[in-house]
């Protein structure tokens, strides 16, 4: 649906340029890498606005500010000094805006009958420090701001991850973790990192959105009919998430 959602925006958006172009509406002219530029640009800050994501947003808006910074009037501001204060008014509203958020993103909650609220502690943790623990349960939340994170998952019927690094790093293995049948693992990078120790025998299915980050995988699979299926997904936002198998 949120695919819908972006290619229309996107495509009622290129229409409106190519009519207020016609019109002689937009008085800039526009070469052909600039247009290339903006066109990617768009795509990536539509794509932000209907993945709720806010460094996404705003860092693509900054990018597109320095490219029009002379029709904008801002062209005595340097590109560093646009996206020093992007990464400020970043952080800030990510601050303000990320428990408003998390209620909008499917990867940062648990569906169907998991019901995160309701739940009682099970390894469950907001991070603003470097730490290290192991989890022993079936449904784990690993959530990581402005700092570094280690989890040890142990388990002998695991479900579902869900794990979070904002402005901050987390580390998670599963190598002690017995999947049943299926599981899900559902990440969320925003200007921060996600390591993932994944055993080489899953079948790893990767449903990924990648917004202006970096998706890495290392190591060798090695699966055969007993594998079972895990499912990874969730957004990339200015980040990085590394598969490491195991």
């Amino acid at each position: 649906m949120r695919n819908r959602i972006f290619w229309g925006l996107f495509l009622l958006l290129s229409a409106v340029l190519l009519i207020a172009s016609q019109l002689h509406l937009i008085t800039y002219t526009f070469n052909f890498w600039t247009i290339v530029a903006t066109m990617f640009l768009v795509f990536f800050l539509i794509k932000s606005l209907v993945y709720f994501s806010v460094s996404g947003t705003v860092f693509t808006l900054a990018f597109l500010a320095i490219l029009y910074a002379k029709p904008l009037g801002i062209a005595t501001l340097s590109a560093w000094t646009i996206l020093g204060a992007a990464l400020l008014i970043s952080i800030g509203l990510s601050v303000i805006l990320n428990p408003f958020l998390a209620k909008h993103r499917p990867w940062m909650r648990y569906k169907s009958q998991i019901k995160w609220e309701k739940k009682p502690f099970d390894g469950s943790y907001y991070e603003y420090n470097d730490d290290m623990k192991t989890v022993d349960s079936p449904d784990v939340n690993v959530f990581v701001k402005m700092g570094n994170s280690v989890r040890y998952v142990r388990s002998n019927d695991f479900h579902t991850a869900n794990v979070q690094a904002n402005l901050g790093s987390a580390k998670v293995y599963f190598d002690h973790v017995t999947v049943n049948d299926t599981a899900t693992i559902k990440v969320n990078v925003s200007l921060g990192n996600i390591e993932l120790f994944i055993p080489r025998n899953w079948n790893v299915v990767k449903g990924i959105n990648n917004n202006m980050g970096n998706i890495s995988e290392a190591g060798v699979q090695n699966i055969s009919s007993d594998s079972p299926t895990v499912t990874i997904t969730g957004l990339v936002s200015m980040g990085n998430l590394k598969i490491q198998y195991i």
